[in-house]
């Protein structure tokens, strides 16, 4: 597949910007912080694979700031908005610039994990913003048709030219989390605990966070303190150890097959690859296991094999429902943790997920 190149917008790029602009807002005017901006007036950027266009972002310098006022990319995965995001930035720099920012709205939360992903901070949530600019350009749409959250606020994002590097980061700082709108937090957070939404909602709304001890620290404070019906709903939201893979979470996914390659690599140190039996075991221990207690058999694996998990679900048989219950609510609690310096420590990988809209 050819690469992506960026090149400065022309006049003859007119025609086919207005359509891509258009498409996403209804026009191509731009409402934004009180003020109703015409794209095409401005100086651009147009991302291009094998010589079609399939993104634009346009700007405007003022003093040592660039704002990046639109970013689109046509589809996602060729990595036309790593690329236009990148070009902006040496635009900044030539310009001198000390600031690159831009805002998106609080439903994007595509475009919310990307510009995250790619280094750039929240510098501020401008609440109601939106509703207001709605005044400007009245066929602004009041809720995501894709995902039902109403378009309230803009979220408004920056960056150093100079300290930033092309790259992704697999989960925000802890400042910017604290300062997203709830929804943008709340989907964010939701890989971690498999989005198990009551439990998530609780800790949406108990930042800020002081870092990620203080974030494991509320976690747990609060699955430890959990109504029933709600420790039982993030049981649950984690699937059964040994479910089929297909039905299982990416994280899940890794999680459960890294156990049986950690086995398979100590084989020469006498280990060995769990026997058709263990599964066969699991299946039975977690149906009586679901049976008695009424929610799902939940522990932190940390990469031990699944024979040793049956006297794990062969000792929670002999323990009461209400200790156990948090037992296991207190495991899930360790999971996410697991999982957050899981993706601390991963190395910064330059391709995309996901463009912006």
């Amino acid at each position: 597949m050819p690469g992506v190149t960026v090149r400065a917008m022309t006049n003859e790029d007119a025609g086919w910007a207005d359509r891509l602009l258009s498409g996403y807002q209804g026009t191509r005017m731009t409402a934004r912080l009180g003020e109703l901006l015409d794209p095409l007036d401005l100086p651009g950027l147009v991302a291009e694979v094998g010589g079609s266009p399939v993104g634009l972002l346009t700007y405007r310098v003022e003093g040592d700031q660039m704002e990046a006022l639109t970013v689109h990319a046509q589809a996602s995965g060729h990595g036309a908005g790593s690329a236009l995001l990148a070009a902006a930035v040496d635009e900044a720099r030539r310009a001198e610039g000390r600031r690159l920012w831009l805002v998106t709205t609080n439903d994007n939360l595509n475009a919310i994990r990307f510009y995250l992903r790619r280094g750039m901070h929240v510098a501020s949530v401008h609440e109601g913003a939106v509703d207001r600019d709605r005044e400007l350009k009245p066929e602004m749409a009041q809720v995501n048709g894709e995902n039902g959250i109403a378009m309230r606020d803009l979220v408004e994002f920056e960056l150093d030219p100079a300290a930033w590097r092309p790259g992704t980061t697999e989960f925000p700082e802890m400042r910017d989390l604290n300062l997203l709108p709830p929804e943008a937090a709340h989907a964010l957070l939701s890989p971690l605990f498999e989005g198990a939404r009551s439990f998530l909602a609780r800790l949406v709304a108990a930042r800020p966070f002081e870092g990620d001890d203080d974030f494991v620290g509320a976690a747990r404070r609060i699955a430890r303190e959990l109504p029933d019906e709600e420790a039982v709903e993030l049981v649950n939201a984690h699937p059964r150890i040994g479910a089929d893979p297909s039905s299982l979470s990416p994280m899940s996914s890794a999680e459960q097959g890294s156990v049986d390659r950690g086995i398979a690599e100590d084989d020469d140190a006498g280990g060995n690859v769990d026997e058709p039996w263990v599964a066969e075991e699991l299946a039975i221990l977690n149906d009586a296991y679901e049976r008695i207690f009424g929610f799902r058999f939940a522990v932190f694996v940390s990469k031990r094999p699944k024979s040793e998990i049956i006297p794990l679900i062969e000792a929670g048989l002999r323990n009461d429902r209400e200790a156990e219950l948090r037992r296991a609510a207190d495991d899930c609690v360790g999971i996410a943790a697991d999982r957050l310096w899981k993706m601390r420590s991963a190395r910064p990988e330059p391709e995309p997920v996901q463009e912006p809209a």
